[in-house]
């Protein structure tokens, strides 16, 4: 088996990895580097079939770039087929607002759809001499570990999470010979969860109680619904601005991947939805909490929000996703400063970050790792993979790089 990344091998984000295994050559994610302007993977190369593990532009972004150029079976679940069209599509938007160099088209994005073939959780089928299964990853809603089998099994986890939340069950380990897993968080283990929520939910009714508002940037895909249901026992008014309401809609429309598809219904129903600028001005004067994308505060409605109310000192900005380098989010927590419209400002509002990451921490990667004891462990899609390595020597390891191509026998 040949493996070669394109992206995502030794850093977090432009996930892609070409697998070629007898008579099958495949691809699983192709994905971006969501900076400004966007960093995409090394250019592509053709495959026969191509396996997406769940909708977050470091995993799809560059997708459309792939079918600029050639063509290919595209497998995914139907959430994240679903989930992909509005982050494409607005990727094709903010290309043309900020003069971005255009890698792809409406055409591109039409060929990608064109080519999909929705798969089931835990139901197998035939690939070029390969057999794929989709399980669930744990991550988002339709987020999947691909587990492929011929004369070995090999899986590869996207981004993955092994505990429950709101909105999923954790991902399960599945035997295989060989894991090509995530290593995001390698080296750092997350808070408890429900003592992070506790904390959140603490800081939210002190600050409202004090006369001030919350808001809350949040990632589109995932922790918007995740955000709202965290929440729905909280009896404040709860506005929610941005890409996070098609996501919503697109959660309900879509059955079969939810937790709890009733009472993420019900929790949806609990907040106002804003859907124009007159509601966003309504916001600002009624709302206890704002959700609103974008999650690390480089653009959607969250700077309008900000901007309106950065001179509040009794309301408060609460961060609960990893902000990346040279991001608005990144630049708030470490120096107290944001750029909204082009005027770097420090807002006089309280900022705190609560860690409500989708990611498995190291000892639950090491403990996944352990249960399903893989003759050999790719490690990529982090900084830290070393860490990783030295917590269990026991195991084999490769941690490649990317563009190079190297064999497992």
């Amino acid at each position: 088996m040949k493996i070669k990344f394109l992206g995502g091998a030794e850093e977090v984000g432009r996930l892609a990895i070409k697998i070629e295994d007898r008579d099958s050559k495949i691809m699983v994610d192709y994905g971006i580097e969501p900076e400004k302007p966007p960093e995409y993977p090394l250019p592509p190369e053709k495959v026969n079939d191509l396996f997406v593990t769940h909708a977050h532009l470091d995993h799809t972004g560059a997708l459309p770039v792939y079918y600029h150029s050639y063509k290919a079976n595209l497998h995914a679940t139907a959430m994240t087929a679903n989930s992909i069209m509005p982050i494409l599509n607005d990727s094709l938007k903010i290309m043309r607002l900020e003069n971005y160099t255009k890698m792809f088209n409406e055409n591109d994005v039409d060929n990608l759809f064109k080519s999909l073939v929705t798969a089931k959780y835990g139901e197998p089928f035939e690939v070029d001499g390969l057999t794929a299964t989709a399980y669930t990853a744990g991550h988002i809603p339709g987020s999947s570990m691909w587990w492929f089998q011929n004369s070995k099994s090999f899986m590869v986890t996207g981004d993955l999470y092994t505990k429950d939340t709101n909105l999923l069950t954790g991902a399960k380990p599945v035997k295989t010979d060989i894991l090509i897993m995530e290593s995001t968080y390698a080296g750092r283990d997350h808070e408890d969860r429900d003592e992070v929520i506790k904390r959140l939910k603490d800081s939210i009714k002190e600050t409202i109680e004090n006369g001030g508002k919350v808001i809350l940037p949040t990632f589109a895909i995932g922790r918007t619904q995740e955000m709202v249901m965290i929440l729905r026992d909280m009896d404040y008014s709860i506005y929610v601005d941005g890409m996070g309401n098609s996501i919503s809609r697109i959660y309900m429309e879509t059955p079969g991947f939810l937790k709890d598809s009733k009472l993420f219904r019900k929790s949806i129903g609990r907040v106002i939805q804003v859907r124009n600028n007159r509601m966003r001005r309504e916001a600002i004067e009624e709302a206890d909490i704002i959700i609103t994308t974008s999650g690390m505060l480089d653009g959607g409605p969250v700077l309008g929000y900000i901007d309106a109310l950065s001179q509040d000192s009794k309301s408060a900005i609460f961060l609960t996703g990893y902000q990346v380098d040279g991001t608005n989010g990144r630049s708030l927590i470490e120096n107290g400063t944001i750029k909204i419209a082009g005027a770097t400002i420090k807002p006089a509002m309280k900022v705190d970050f609560f860690d409500l990451s989708a990611h498995a921490g190291h000892s639950d990667l090491v403990k996944f790792i352990k249960d399903i004891d893989p003759e050999t462990i790719v490690l990529c899609h982090g900084d830290q993979r070393e860490k990783l390595q030295e917590s269990i020597p026991e195991y084999n390891f490769i941690l490649p790089f990317n563009g190079h191509e190297f064999e497992i026998k």
